[in-house]
């Protein structure tokens, strides 16, 4: 018996033998692992905190990377899962490439295989185009938006900055005006006769931001505008110099009721030109960008001021257009920053500045409308004793 409780206690022990050479690759490779996945992550890192856009690798990855691609990839391996899931709304419906492998190509290409015209986008001319959606849908509402084509630049559009401009503001204001693609212009304006050259550094868009707050400042509701210059090539990687500006506004001005960026389109004449009373105005196409969490609101207040104009200047507003995640370039637009951000684009490259004043001016009362609506609803709020969304 004693003998038996001996052999129980005895101790087992391994000797690891770290000498041979499949140990000793076995090592290496872990340490090379480990050090290239220290790099990566540095690197990506690096990208983040200098403010590397949405079209960089470490940008791509945070932008695929949410609920819904976690959701796609249990739906993968567990049925049930799948089965029991809720359904996508409308809006929200696939805005993430579909599987692991699908994802990776995505993150380094730019390339969703569920969606061709990431692709066709980069080599066929207009292609792009196709990938705006339209959110409020109405038989005029029939021609989304139009890319932006370049041909050889005129010498004004040099891209290196000009001054900086100090903000246009007044006291507690609820609407701020920016304008991230800011030379956009008007030919008959600036005395040139192509499309691609349609671009001022002093004949610009920026004129309806001042003719839009000018307007709001008449019927009493205070706005402030900026102008700094983002000129930038690529064109679309203006939107990451802008945003450091919007992010400033927005911390210091809590009044802020909207915001918009206000851009001009690319389309020919007949389409950016509508008849209201009897006058030319240049038409408005609100656009929403896809790829943030404040999509849904977004779009509810875009969708708003869309229904006001109609109401108020019949025919002007050529709808609601939302880009989703998989176009050539940061769709975001800027508007993850604030649920209460919309993109305008006023007439296009043949229109004059005087159709576009009137278009911005409309703009305004369009504007003072909707604050109304969101007063009253406050009001009504503070005396039934209902907590308001800001």
């Amino acid at each position: 018996m004693k003998h038996n409780e001996e052999r129980k206690r005895r101790f087992r022990y391994y000797t690891l033998n770290f000498s041979g050479h499949k140990a000793r690759t076995t090592i290496v490779t872990m340490m090379l692992a480990v050090a290239a996945f220290a790099v990566i992550t540095g690197i990506l890192s690096v990208q983040l905190i200098t403010g590397g856009g949405q079209k960089s690798i470490a940008g791509r990855i945070l932008h695929s990377i949410s609920g819904h691609s976690l959701g796609t990839m249990l739906s993968q391996e567990l049925p049930m899962y799948a089965a029991s899931a809720p359904a996508a709304k409308a809006a929200e419906a696939s805005p993430y490439p579909k599987g692991i492998a699908s994802m990776l190509l995505y993150v380094f290409t730019d390339l969703d295989t569920s969606n061709p015209l990431t692709l066709l986008g980069y080599q066929i001319p207009g292609m792009a185009v196709a990938d705006f959606k339209l959110l409020t849908p109405d038989p005029e509402y029939d021609t989304p938006p139009t890319d932006h084509e370049f041909g050889e630049l005129p010498p004004n559009l040099n891209p290196k900055p000009r001054e900086k401009v100090d903000p246009v503001k007044s006291d507690k204001p609820q609407v701020y005006v920016y304008h991230t693609h800011n030379r956009e212009s008007f030919l008959p304006d600036i005395g040139k006769t192509l499309a691609d050259q349609a671009y001022d550094d002093k004949k610009n868009i920026e004129q309806a931001g001042k003719w839009l707050l000018a307007e709001l400042e008449n019927g009493g509701t205070p706005g402030m505008q900026t102008t700094t210059d983002y000129w930038q090539f690529p064109y679309p990687e203006a939107y990451d110099f802008s945003r450091p500006t919007v992010e400033k506004v927005l911390q210091e001005q809590k009044e802020l009721k909207l915001i918009y960026d206000i851009h001009r389109d690319s389309g020919e004449r007949d389409v950016t030109t509508r008849k209201v009373n009897g006058e030319d105005y240049a038409a408005v196409y609100w656009i929403i960008g896809g790829g943030n969490p404040s999509y849904p609101k977004n779009a509810e207040v875009a969708t708003k001021l869309d229904g006001y104009m109609k109401k108020m200047y019949p025919g002007l507003s050529r709808g609601v257009w939302s880009r989703p995640y998989n176009a050539n370039f940061d769709t975001r637009y800027n508007q993850d920053l604030n649920p209460n951000m919309v993109l305008i684009e006023i007439g296009g490259p043949f229109n004059t500045l005087a159709e576009v004043e009137r278009t911005s001016k409309a703009i305004a009362k369009v504007t003072a409308a909707y604050l109304k609506e969101l007063q009253d609803a406050e009001s009504n709020a503070k005396v039934q004793g209902v907590p308001t969304e800001k």
